[in-house]
C-alpha cells in the first residue's frame, strides 16, 4: 500500500515540475495587442478577421520585432503579400526602411525587397500591426509559383568592418536602395589588410558620347584618414586585354579610416582603345602602362 502511494506522490510530483516549466515558457513570453495603421479604413468584419490570425499567432520573447506573414496573392507576376509586424519592445519603435525576402516552400529565395516603412509610422510598444507588401517582377528570383508553404523574414546580413563614406554630393545623388546595394557589397568583399588601400570596380557604362563612365569603391582598410589627389587606374575585359588607362586628378579624395568612398571616373571616348571589349568579366587596378 505504502509502495502505491509512493507512486502516486512521484506522478503528482512530475505533474508539479511539468506544470512549473509550462508556467516559466509562459512567463518569458509577451503578448501583442493588435494594432491597426490610421490611414486604414476597416470595416468591423474584417477587423474580426485579423483578430482571428491575430489569435493563432506564436508567442514571442520581450524585446523582439517580428514578421509573421498569413496570406499572400499573385496577380500578373506581382506578389501581394499581407503580414503582421509585431514588437514586443516597451516603447514605441520607428523604422525607415528594412530588406525583406520571401522563402517558397522548399526554403529558396523566391522574391527580395528593400522597403520603406515611413508610412507604416511608429509601432506602438508590445504590439502586432497588419501591413502589405508588394513584391513585383523586378523583386522576384525565381519564376515559380508560390504554394501554401511560404514564408516572409527580414533578411538579416552580416555587418561589415567597413562603413560608406559619402561624399555630400552622393549623399543626395544615391536612393536608398543604391545605398543599401553598397552596404550589401561591403559585406561581400574580402577583408582588408591593417594597411591596405583598395579599389574595387563596382559598374560601368558606355555614355552617349562614347566616354566609358566607371563606378569604383575606395576602401580604406588603415586607422588613418587617407587623401588621394592623383589616381592612375587601367580597365582589363574579360579577356585581360586593356581596354583603357589614364590618370584622374582627384579634389583631392579623403577616405576615412575603415571607410568605402563610392566615386565615378569618366575614360574620354579618346582613350577607348578597346570600343567592342567583352565586360562579361572585368577589373579595375591601379597601374598604367608606359
Amino acid at each position: 500500500m505504502a509502495l502505491f502511494e509512493k507512486k502516486e506522490t512521484d506522478a503528482a510530483a512530475k505533474q508539479n515540475t511539468s506544470a512549473q516549466i509550462e508556467e516559466t515558457e509562459a512567463a518569458d513570453t509577451v503578448e501583442t495587442t493588435l494594432h491597426f495603421p490610421e490611414q486604414w479604413d476597416i470595416p468591423a468584419k474584417e477587423r474580426y478577421v485579423y483578430q482571428f490570425h491575430h489569435s493563432r499567432l506564436p508567442k514571442l520573447k520581450a524585446n523582439q520585432l517580428s514578421i509573421s506573414g498569413y496570406k499572400f496573392t499573385e496577380v500578373d507576376g506581382n506578389i501581394e503579400v499581407e503580414a503582421f509586424i509585431r514588437s514586443t519592445v516597451d516603447r514605441p519603435v520607428q523604422i525607415e526602411a528594412v530588406d525583406l525576402i520571401l522563402f517558397d516552400e522548399t526554403g529558396q529565395p523566391a522574391a527580395r525587397k528593400h522597403d520603406d516603412w515611413d508610412e507604416l509610422g511608429e509601432l506602438p510598444p508590445f504590439s502586432c500591426t497588419p501591413w502589405r507588401f508588394i513584391f513585383t517582377q523586378e523583386d522576384r528570383l525565381s519564376d515559380a509559383a508560390l504554394t501554401d508553404k511560404w514564408q516572409i523574414l527580414f533578411e538579416l546580413k552580416q555587418k561589415a568592418e567597413e562603413s560608406l563614406d559619402l561624399d555630400p554630393a552622393w549623399e543626395e545623388r544615391l536612393t536608398p536602395e543604391k545605398k543599401a546595394d553598397f552596404e550589401n557589397l561591403l559585406t561581400k568583399l574580402p577583408k582588408l589588410g591593417p594597411k591596405e588601400i583598395n579599389i574595387t570596380g563596382v559598374e560601368l557604362a558606355f555614355l552617349e558620347n562614347q566616354s566609358l563612365e566607371v563606378i569604383v569603391l575606395i576602401r580604406n582598410g588603415t586607422e588613418q584618414e587617407v587623401q588621394i589627389s592623383q589616381l592612375p587606374l587601367t580597365v582589363e575585359d574579360a579577356t585581360g586585354e586593356i581596354v583603357c588607362q589614364g590618370q584622374f586628378t582627384l579634389p583631392p579624395l579623403k577616405v576615412k579610416p575603415k571607410g568605402a568612398k563610392p566615386w565615378a571616373l569618366v575614360y574620354p571616348a579618346e582613350l577607348i582603345g578597346k570600343p567592342d571589349a567583352d565586360f562579361s568579366k572585368w577589373k579595375i587596378s591601379v597601374k598604367q602602362d608606359k
